[in-house]
């Protein structure tokens, strides 16, 4: 189990207030933007230290440099505390220097913090367990390993055990209890997750999880984030008490929308045009919607479409075989950037 090597056990991370967000900033002299992260954090740490914004012991080194995560950093992978404890004392620090890190809000986040945790692994809530639960969860799982085996001196056809195997696993994993109370509206986790932005805008760059549907873009980004705000302000406490047609379970909202993503037709141009006329931006950031998925696009390498004028960075980061990227925003353009450090231009900055 992936686990029992990269799960962590942290003393209590203490609440800290979120800075409020600048929704809309200049274009600084080096923007770099990372896709969703699905709780990778080894590859984090490998691209931050490739990008030269953290030192060999973690602390920022980036100066003014503004990083973007583009939402999804929990869910799926083994370690998304570290990761998310790295993203937010990475922002303190950045301030400080004169620098920033967003993190923007994506779905998963949104469940995380309002218990839909289909989606979490049972090495996410083992990150919340004591070194002597994680000790009997193991000497458990040993045991029902054996039990999945069978009796050694029988002959019979021992069937796959995989899929029994992690279905306990995130059945029994410890720390559960510990992870929702740290996700909720009063942890430190779940307390911050509730502060981040939704959308917001970087020179003429819109970043949006998912994507900006006219409708939703005619609030504007400041709207939106009064949207958010008000959303949250309601305390829900699951996932499916929010309205469907809301800021946040939309099928066409901010954090699911994936229309630019997948189709070319020409209302979909022309709804792209439109979001990104009220907003006053040019090119919309997205994740969300996986570069592999859609036509033309590959595992690992961010994808542009619209005629320049949407950029795809869930590049399916953590994936077997995949080293991943990042873009990198200077001099007038948009670039790749590998861990292995070389560049390759994607697209060229547009201006109103």
């Amino acid at each position: 189990m992936a686990g029992q090597e990269t799960a962590a056990v942290h003393d209590e991370t203490p609440s800290r207030p979120c800075p409020p967000w600048e929704l809309e900033i200049d274009l600084p002299q080096r923007l770099v933007i990372i896709g969703d992260l699905n709780a990778q954090y080894n590859v984090l740490t490998r691209m931050l230290l490739g990008l030269k914004l953290i030192k060999k012991n973690g602390a920022w080194c980036g100066g003014r440099t503004v990083l973007v995560q583009m939402g999804d950093i929990p869910n799926r992978g083994s370690a998304a505390r570290a990761s998310m404890d790295l993203i937010m004392r990475l922002r303190d620090e950045a301030r400080e220097a004169g620098g920033e890190v967003y993190w923007l809000l994506g779905n998963h986040e949104v469940m995380s913090v309002l218990g839909h945790e289909a989606y979490v692994s049972a090495d996410e809530y083992m990150e919340f367990a004591t070194t002597s639960q994680i000790d009997r969860f193991y000497a458990d799982r040993t045991r029902f390993l054996y039990e999945l085996l069978g009796p050694p001196d029988v002959s019979a056809f021992v069937q796959p055990i995989g899929g029994r195997l992690r279905a306990w696993e995130e059945a029994n994993a410890p720390g559960k209890d510990a992870y929702r109370h740290a996700m909720g509206p009063d942890g430190p986790y779940g307390a911050y997750i509730r502060s981040l932005p939704i959308a917001f805008r970087v020179g003429t760059l819109l970043f949006v999880h998912g994507g900006l549907s006219p409708g939703w873009a005619r609030h504007g980004i400041q709207g939106l984030e009064e949207v958010s705000r008000t959303s949250w302000a309601s305390r829900p406490k699951f996932y499916q008490e929010l309205d469907p047609n809301g800021l946040f379970r939309d099928p066409l909202g901010p954090l699911w929308h994936r229309a630019y993503c997948v189709a070319n037709a020409r209302v979909v141009r022309r709804d792209l045009t439109d979001a990104l006329a009220a907003t006053e931006t040019t090119q919309m950031v997205v994740g969300h919607t996986r570069t592999d998925t859609v036509e033309h696009g590959e595992a690992g390498v961010p994808l542009v479409r619209q005629r320049g004028r949407l950029i795809m960075t869930d590049v399916g980061l953590g994936e077997p075989g995949e080293a991943g990227s990042a873009l990198v925003v200077e001099r007038g353009h948009i670039e790749s950037w590998s861990p292995g450090g070389s560049k390759s231009r994607v697209v060229a900055l547009k201006k109103r």
